[in-house]
């Protein structure tokens, strides 16, 4: 990249904003570094460097500001981060050009205690027991009626862009991100059929927590936003904004799935077996 701005002098200006990473220090040395608020204030499109934790980081610093994300996978499996880095150079050649699309997601408000705390999830909301030994009492209810009084391990509140991680990894659907849900998802409940809940995102949750514990523990994207005691009441939202991701018109989320999830791939050895094997017999 070093070499193709100094060659073709780009439309386009780009700054830096690192995080003690060698990769940009040896790919992109030639590029000023700015502060991350000086960023923020000028930027028309954000470049993220590593993997989807990245992103999340980022679409908490950028808030309701509205800047588009593309996502450079540097790290593991990247449902949201899905550019390769062999592929970034064509993906800003496209930007310039105007050769892309903006995916809005979805995000999720969590008001604690009336408003005496708010926090804003992409991916999910964890309502967890904080290593307790015991299960904690989640009192559920969506627009004043009552859903369930879960006595679980722990409770996700997720996104559409959410179900692919943990709210998956909990037995909970895959959802397309343009889906106007959210997810509901207990873990290891203590009742058979208990099971995971799609509900609209125009919906109000709103929750009571209780346990023989001193706190609970309320976890945003995957990080620790509060410590709360017992009989805390939070309400959950739709956030009044979203995040955009760009998107290359070529890309789609079902080419994704089969991807990363490696749909349709046969794992057998077919060495030992295969329905043609069988046949000929």
């Amino acid at each position: 990249m070093n070499s193709w701005i100094k060659k073709t002098k780009p439309k386009a200006t780009f700054f830096l904003r690192d995080y003690d990473s060698p990769y940009t220090d040896t790919h992109y040395s030639h590029i000023p570094y700015r502060s991350e608020q000086a960023i923020l204030e000028a930027a028309q499109v954000i470049f993220t460097l590593g993997g989807d934790g990245t992103i999340l980081r980022t679409v908490k610093a950028i808030g309701p500001r509205g800047i588009p994300v593309l996502g450079v996978n540097l790290g593991g499996l990247g449902f949201l981060a899905d550019t390769p880095p062999e592929g970034f150079l064509e993906h800003i050649k496209a930007i310039i050009e105007g050769r892309y699309l903006i995916e809005e997601r979805s995000l999720l408000n969590c008001r604690v205690n009336n408003g005496k705390q708010s926090f804003t999830a992409f991916n999910d909301f964890v309502i967890d027991k904080a290593g307790f030994s015991r299960v904690i009492e989640i009192n559920t209810a969506i627009d004043g009626h009552l859903l369930n009084s879960y006595i679980a391990d722990a409770l996700i509140l997720s996104t559409p862009s959410g179900s692919t991680g943990y709210s998956l990894s909990a037995g909970g659907p895959i959802v397309i991100p343009q889906s106007s849900v959210f997810i509901i998802n207990p873990i290891c409940p203590h009742s058979l059929t208990n099971r995971p809940v799609v509900i609209p995102d125009t919906s109000l949750i709103k929750i009571r927590v209780a346990t023989e514990h001193k706190e609970v523990s309320l976890i945003c994207d995957g990080f620790t936003a509060a410590s709360l005691p017992s009989g805390t009441e939070l309400e959950f939202k739709k956030a009044d904004y979203s995040v955009k991701l760009v998107k290359m018109k070529e890309r789609e989320f079902f080419e994704t799935m089969r991807s990363k999830l490696r749909w349709g791939e046969d794992f057998r050895n077919k060495n030992r077996w295969s329905y043609h094997n069988s046949e000929s017999e």
